[in-house]
């Protein structure tokens, strides 16, 4: 192998594979990991219509023979002494009792379902764990938080204003409310708690659940005391008592109802107001409100970056002049995409960021997604990307990163930051090749509601079109971080996003840029 391509090695290796090392992987951070739950469930539905049918086999056999006993038992009763009269109806009924009880005991006390029970065992490790549970509600409360949404619209199948066949139970609302209160967010957890008892309805999942109204109020009255809420939470103390469920009330629910009542008669408590939030510049950006904003530039047809330009000329749209940033449209194929896609399924790892403390990537909160990198000459459809991104941009592509290849899952984002690493040009990460001159970041997909990149400092949005791509000058002409392109990808709201990143690395530019004046 080559030095340079044992280079891309090492750079896949320190933003790909460390990555198992920090935080596992996640079922809910890609569409394509959601998918898998969606094949699981199905086998495992399945498995337990297996398990029915075998109990309803059981339960046919058990009927029929009881069928069969009660016929003869019933003829003998009309006349038992008659019956028992006749030698051979005597000796039916004793071998009756002495065999057949026998065999109905041991047919009785067989297992049923044993196999599908080891089968359901053995899917334990493909199934969610607890972590993924809590990043479903995170992101749940992310995608809240981002787009202002309510709770009882999203039960209701109302997703930012528009409608969609689908709705929560009361207990996907009790989890959410149960899980935030574990987190102490109260107030959101008290939205959703409500929403759960305005759904209840007592069914087989409740009840395996031994999920009831009082539980649900119970821990609803808790979470408006977490927020001083004192007088409400009093009400729903009081309305507790007349659940049929509670006979009698419970000494503990009384003795809270005593406290609590003595508390506002001495303290006489007032509720806390807790005023709504102005959205901040992100998400803002996020709701769309940027695109107004965005400034009328100018579009063209680009045939001078490079001579093959000259022949085939790529649609460009100039977004912002302070940073560079401009769109090309176009710029990728639909066969292109899905060869890319089929990569990346199979290979697909929690994303990561380089930690300047760490040295090293590390899986965090702030960027939920997954993703893969691959070798620019790993086959003709990278290799010819890598040569169009070398056409758009006009920078040389040595050293640069791999293509990295990334998927976004439940209320899938990347917070505030930076591209570039803004650390000293001796720290091993830009040491050889330099800083991310440039980020060139492709949609292969269009998002049906969310997921935009957000530069909040400059007041501008980019939503996803399939085939188009941005790329933006992280360093100014200094080659020095430039602070205007902090950006963001917006949780994607509905949809799938898939996104093709390339960052490029500086040291090689130096004779495709001007040089820097004051």
């Amino acid at each position: 192998m080559c030095i340079f391509g044992l280079l891309f090695v090492l750079i896949a290796f320190d933003y790909g594979a460390s990555q198992s090392m920090e935080g596992g992987d996640s079922l809910t951070t890609s569409i394509v990991g959601l998918e898998q739950l969606l094949e699981t469930e199905n086998f495992l539905i399945q498995n337990l219509e297996n398990y029915a049918n075998e109990l309803e086999e059981k339960l046919l056999v058990i009927r029929s023979v009881i069928t069969s006993l009660r016929e003869e038992n019933g003829k003998a009763r009309e006349n038992s002494q008659y019956y028992i009269s006749i030698p051979t109806n005597v000796f039916s009924l004793v071998r009756r009792l002495q065999k057949d009880w026998i065999y109905l005991d041991i047919y009785m006390r067989q297992s049923v379902g044993d196999a599908q029970t080891k089968i359901l065992r053995e899917q334990w490790s493909h199934l969610p764990k607890e972590s993924d549970l809590v990043e479903a509600v995170q992101a749940i409360s992310r995608l809240q938080d981002t787009y202002d949404l309510k709770a009882a619209d999203l039960a209701n199948g109302v997703i930012n204003g528009r409608t969609y066949d689908t709705n929560l139970s009361s207990l996907d609302c009790y989890t959410l409310g149960y899980e935030l209160f574990n987190q102490k967010e109260y107030i959101s957890a008290g939205y959703w708690l409500y929403t759960a008892l305005q759904l209840y309805g007592e069914d087989e999942i409740t009840k395996l659940h031994n999920l009831n109204q009082y539980k649900l109020m119970e821990l609803y009255a808790e979470t408006l005391l977490r927020q001083f809420r004192h007088q409400d939470a009093l009400s729903v103390i009081n309305a507790m008592f007349v659940l049929p469920t509670l006979q009698p009330p419970e000494s503990n629910l009384i003795h809270k109802r005593i406290e609590l009542e003595k508390h506002i008669q001495i303290y006489n408590p007032q509720p806390v107001i807790h005023p709504k939030t102005e959205p901040n510049a992100y998400q803002r950006g996020c709701r769309g409100e940027y695109a107004s904003r965005r400034p009328m530039l100018y579009c063209l047809y680009n045939t001078t970056t490079t001579a093959y330009l000259k022949l085939a000329p790529i649609k460009m749209e100039i977004v912002s002049l302070d940073p560079y940033m401009v769109m090309f449209h176009d710029v990728i194929s639909d066969e292109e995409i899905g060869t890319l896609q089929d990569m990346a399924r199979p290979v697909l790892k929690r994303a990561t960021v380089y930690s300047e403390e760490y040295k090293r990537s590390k899986v965090v909160a702030s960027r939920t997604s997954k993703f893969a990198w691959f070798a620019d000459n790993r086959n003709e459809v990278t290799t010819r990307i890598n040569k169009r991104i070398a056409d758009m941009t006009g920078f040389d592509l040595f050293g640069s990163e791999l293509l990295q290849v990334m998927n976004y899952g439940l209320g899938g984002h990347y917070s505030t930051h930076y591209d570039f690493f803004n650390v000293s040009m001796t720290t091993d990460i830009v040491a050889k090749q330099g800083d991310r001159k440039a980020t060139v970041l492709f949609y292969m997909t269009d998002v049906e509601q969310g997921g935009a990149t957000v530069f909040p400092n400059i007041e501008t949005a980019i939503f996803p079109k399939k085939g188009t791509a941005v790329m933006w000058y992280n360093l100014n002409n200094q080659y020095v971080g430039d602070y205007k392109t902090l950006h963001a990808g917006c949780p994607v709201l509905v949809g799938s996003k898939w996104v093709t990143n390339k960052w490029i690395r500086e040291r090689n530019q130096v004779f495709r840029l001007p040089c820097y004046k004051e």
